[in-house]
């Protein structure tokens, strides 16, 4: 395999290796879902939400966030940082200073938290998103 088809698949082992140390289940307890039985909350037209393990009203926590294709989010931002890993589509994410990073899957952004950015999915496929945040779920638009 060529360096630069390791490194693509890096962040997407990390994010994995994440969700294997940060889950909620013991050692002795076995937890698997389907993609088709994660219950599902709206987050807005074309956008969803499905909490894999944590609790995002309190702590760390890690979910699939399922954008519709052609959908764009508002600009936002979340108090605190995550990781995002393409698991379908294309997604979009813009950074704050309109810096548009178009990741297929297995591509990777990190997200400070309190800077202002854009999540959107371009193309045929609706996108599928797997977030790891370092605190509590919010959604801040911007005041100006």
């Amino acid at each position: 395999m060529k360096l630069a088809s390791k490194i693509i698949y890096l962040p997407l082992v990390a994010a994995i290796m994440g969700v294997v140390l940060s889950n909620t289940a013991t050692a002795n307890e076995y937890l698997s879902r389907s993609i088709d039985d994660l219950t599902w909350e709206n987050g807005g037209p074309g956008l969803d939400f499905a909490l894999l393990w944590g609790d995002w009203t309190k702590d760390e926590y890690g979910m699939v966030v399922r954008i519709k294709a052609g959908i764009a989010a508002p600009d936002h931002s979340h108090t605190s940082d995550y990781h995002g890993v393409t698991i379908q589509g294309n997604w979009v994410h813009t950074f704050g200073n309109n810096d548009d990073r178009v990741l297929a899957p297995g591509g990777y952004a990190f997200q400070s938290g309190g800077e202002d950015h854009g999540d959107r999915c371009e193309g045929p496929q609706d996108c599928l998103i797997l977030i790891h945040q370092h605190g509590s779920r919010d959604f801040i638009l911007p005041t100006n």
